[in-house]
């Protein structure tokens, strides 16, 4: 029994009073005259933190700390009793104020003197983790092969919650990579360089094949 097949495409068909229906939802209201939207601002919430894709296959981070060591404790001191020393005779050579009254400036400006001594420095620093290395601040390089899975961990520092370092083991030796101190008591940058390090290496050094490439 030969039968012959024949194709009827589909037949659709649009009720035409919708037409102007859908047209409608199309087009958007008019803006009135002298009418003014509030315009919302993204508040940045990576203050002086940033991460950068590098042309070399890396991720760039780059981020800001507290500069805090035993040298510039020294400078601090040193410069505070300079100044005060410095201050407090040109206070008492003024003939004009009373025993009393120079005491009191000296007070004044022994704690001017420490307020300005004492304020905060903020640094920047760069970590750059390629595929076969990582980059602290441009200059010191330590290979993916040396490091291993002795990957850098963050670590509190003299017991101090807000001095911290990112650190490890790279061959024999354990290392101080980078600080990561606060700039106050609510930062919390030191955690998320942590948790970003950590994930830029489980990327690019997470295979074994390619972390120990030249070691077979």
């Amino acid at each position: 029994m030969n039968e012959q097949l024949r194709f009827v495409p589909p037949n659709v068909e649009f009720d035409p009073r919708l037409m102007d229906e859908i047209a409608r939802r199309e087009v958007a209201p008019p803006t009135a005259v002298g009418e003014v939207y509030p315009i919302v601002v993204r508040r940045g919430v990576f203050k002086g933190y940033d991460r950068i894709l590098t042309p070399e296959g890396g991720i760039l981070i780059l981020y800001k700390d507290q500069l805090r060591n035993l040298f510039l404790t020294i400078l601090r001191v040193l410069g505070w009793i300079v100044a005060t020393w410095i201050g407090g005779r040109f206070i008492f050579s003024m003939s004009s104020l009373s025993g009393q009254q120079s005491f009191s400036a000296v007070v004044m400006l022994m704690g001017m003197n420490w307020f300005i001594a004492s304020r905060k420095i903020a640094v920047s620093h760069s970590v750059e983790i390629r595929p076969d290395a990582m980059i602290i601040d441009g200059e010191d390089v330590f290979y993916a092969e040396d490091v291993g899975d002795n990957w850098p961990e963050l670590q509190v520092k003299d017991d101090d919650p807000e001095r911290m370092v990112i650190c490890g083991i790279c061959g024999t030796r354990f290392v101080e990579y980078m600080t990561a101190n606060r700039l106050d008591k609510n930062d919390r940058t030191p955690e998320v360089l942590a948790a970003d390090l950590k994930a830029a290496m489980e990327q690019l050094w997470g295979r074994r094949e390619v972390t120990f490439a030249t070691a077979f």
